[in-house]
């Protein structure tokens, strides 16, 4: 829709405005959602496994009509090579949700700051599901490329649902991973709990999980992982544990 540049005392500044149209073969569905600086839409996530913490197969089927999305951007680069962008998504969303059609409008506000030596992201994302006027919370602040690692991402994720108002959940995690080709690797340890539950930290989690395009079609993987599993649900005595899946996600 626009776009400007210019440049003042050293610093280039682009400001962009435009509506976005979702396109199927620009999305990388390889990559992990807890690798992603922000929370991201995806058409259809269709997913078939098995994990023996349950010891019961599993399936899970979620299917989105995106409409287009508006989004604007502002970003800074200066002499030093470091930009900061904010960006701010505006993003319609027809789903099912609790069982019902509802138009759903996600809107969400990102800071980002990219240097040299690391990545530092603030996003706030806020979902409204317009059949049940309830609304969904999503803040996220993470931190790649530190500790001179270039795949290394530090990440803290609260959520807040407005139908459970004395409640909050949130989850700290640190990730390494390799890069996106057919496949990614990822060694990551996470642990988390919500308000209402004690103690403060309910669970931990140690895991390493293996991800496979298949007849190379990046919305076709499988995904394997082992996991060790220490939470208050078991009385804090380490659990090992596996899940794998096929996955269909564009």
């Amino acid at each position: 829709m626009s776009k400007k540049e210019k440049e003042t005392n050293n610093t280039i500044i682009q400001e962009e405005t435009f509506i976005r149209k979702w396109l199927i073969d620009k999305y990388n569905a390889i990559v992990p959602s807890f690798l992603e600086g922000e929370p991201k839409e995806n058409m259809l996530h269709f997913v078939v496994g098995f994990d023996t913490k349950t010891n019961k197969p599993y399936s899970k089927l979620k299917v989105k009509i995106l409409l287009p999305e508006i989004e604007k951007e502002v970003s800074k680069q200066n002499i030093k090579a470091t930009t900061k962008t904010v960006r701010l998504k505006f993003l319609p969303i027809l789903q099912i949700y609790k069982t019902l059609p509802t138009l759903t409008f996600k809107g969400s506000f990102t800071f980002q700051k990219e240097s040299l030596t690391n990545q530092i992201t603030f996003n706030e994302s806020i979902y409204y599901y317009t059949t049940f006027t309830e609304y969904k919370e999503i803040t996220t602040f993470s931190l790649k490329k530190f500790l001179s690692i270039n795949n290394l991402l530090f990440k803290i994720q609260k959520t807040y649902h407005s139908t459970d108002k004395t409640n909050l959940f949130y989850q700290v995690g640190i990730y390494y991973y390799t890069e996106f080709y057919k496949f990614i690797r990822t060694y990551g340890y996470e642990m988390g709990g919500e308000r209402e539950k004690l103690p403060f930290i309910y669970w931990y989690k140690l895991f390493f999980t293996y991800r496979h395009i298949l007849f190379d079609r990046r919305y076709l993987f499988m995904e394997f992982t082992p996991y060790l599993y220490y939470s208050k649900e078991y009385d804090f005595h380490p659990k090992l544990f596996l899940n794998v899946s096929f996955n269909v996600k564009f």
